[in-house]
């Protein structure tokens, strides 16, 4: 429901958050060597950049053929002297990435049933906030869930369409009841702090998806934060057990770290066919999760979703995955890039999250070594990834 408007909702949150993306400023910086025109420099490009981003999404336009559209959002990664720039400095900002973990291959769980999304009460929104306070989360991570909610309350209480004050109802409601089950003493200790990491996933993805890159781009991240965010606010159905509740969360948990590393600078991919693969493989698994939960959905769409949330729970103990791991350890891999690796199997599975997983930066020397050794079989996926985007190197993958 939230998810079919996404358009107007992220207008809507654009609107009360303008200020949350000023990497720009810090971008142009380092390009302007002069001390004197740097602070002048960066004031400019916000009013061009801000205007542009209000104008472009018209609900009716954007939902036309958001895919297509995926493409011109490579044209500010295209252009090398801005991604050079824009790395070294964002990445340094980037929260660091916690590892997830998938429930077992097969487990199952019921549906939830479905939940009416009320606006929040004040009593509800106070303990909320107290919920927040208690969790393990920073002062600065605090605040910024904090002000999400306030963000979000004040879309719900102004003068936005019926469609935007659903979907901000929608995540406030997700967003509280994490919140609540991060301070649920019926969950063990490692499972409340993981409540509290999606609580910040949710709110920092929303500054993402509110941020740079294409509007279609973001259309297909606000659609797969909605299923996301749906899939929370379904854990308040008392018929769940602690367990059943825990194999959602799981699920949410991981995803969401895909879609926070799908548009991290220094993480994301640059080429729009990896773009493109990395989204469809988020958004697929996402409405799996989504179906998966529904208790509208009927037997077999149940069984369908299952599988391709079993195929992404296997992805890291498919063979061919441990063979690429043992070739990464005999070049001796880091230990973070063999964790990167992981994390990105999980989150976009095999063979299309290893392969992402290999051109993050704690792979670069790994890689480079492997597509050096002409006598090893994975030498030449390890040249293609060098050089071609990675979607198109699965070719690559010795026999």
């Amino acid at each position: 429901m939230a998810a079919s408007s996404a358009p107007t909702q992220v207008q809507a949150v654009e609107t009360g958050r303008a200020q949350p993306t000023p990497p720009p400023p810090a971008e142009e910086e380092p390009v302007e060597p002069p001390p004197v025109e740097e602070p002048a420099e960066p004031v400019e490009p916000p009013p061009a950049e801000e205007p542009a981003e209000p104008v472009e999404p018209p609900p009716a336009e954007e939902e036309v053929a958001p895919e297509e559209e995926v493409p011109p959002g490579e044209e500010q990664q295209n252009n090398p002297d801005v991604e050079e720039e824009q790395n070294p400095a964002e990445e340094e900002a980037n929260p660091a990435e916690q590892p997830g973990e998938l429930p077992a291959e097969g487990e199952e769980a019921p549906p939830a049933q479905n939940v009416a999304i009320q606006t929040l009460t004040a009593d509800e929104l106070k303990q909320a906030q107290a919920d927040l306070a208690g969790t393990n989360l920073s002062a600065a991570e605090k605040a910024k869930v904090k002000k999400q909610l306030d963000d979000l309350q004040a879309i719900i209480n102004g003068n936005g369409t019926q469609q935007q004050k659903d979907e901000a109802k929608a995540l406030a409601k997700g967003l509280a009841e994490a919140l609540r089950l991060s301070k649920d003493t019926d969950f063990p200790k490692e499972d409340r702090e993981r409540y509290a990491k999606l609580v910040l996933g949710v709110t920092t993805a929303l500054e993402k998806v509110n941020g740079n890159g294409s509007v279609a781009e973001r259309l297909v991240y606000f659609k797969v934060l909605n299923d996301l965010n749906l899939v929370l606010t379904k854990l308040t159905d008392k018929n769940l057990t602690v367990q059943e509740k825990v194999l959602y969360s799981k699920y949410a948990d991981v995803l969401l770290g895909g879609v926070l590393a799908a548009q991290q600078p220094g993480t994301a991919p640059t080429k729009p066919e990896d773009k493109k693969k990395v989204q469809e493989k988020l958004a697929k698994s996402a409405a799996a999760l989504k179906v998966y939960q529904s208790a509208d959905s009927s037997p077999e769409q149940r069984a369908a979703a299952k599988a391709t949330l079993d195929e992404q729970a296997g992805a890291v103990n498919n063979a061919k995955y441990q063979e690429l791991v043992a070739e990464l350890k005999r070049l001796k891999a880091p230990q973070s890039c063999l964790d990167v690796v992981q994390n990105r199997t999980q989150q976009a599975g095999w063979p299309d999250g290893s392969l992402w997983g290999l051109t993050d930066k704690a792979c670069k020397d790994t890689v480079q070594a492997g597509a050096a050794d002409t006598d090893s079989d994975w030498n030449a996926l390890f040249e293609c990834v060098l050089d071609q985007p990675f979607s198109s190197c699965t070719a690559r993958i010795p026999e």
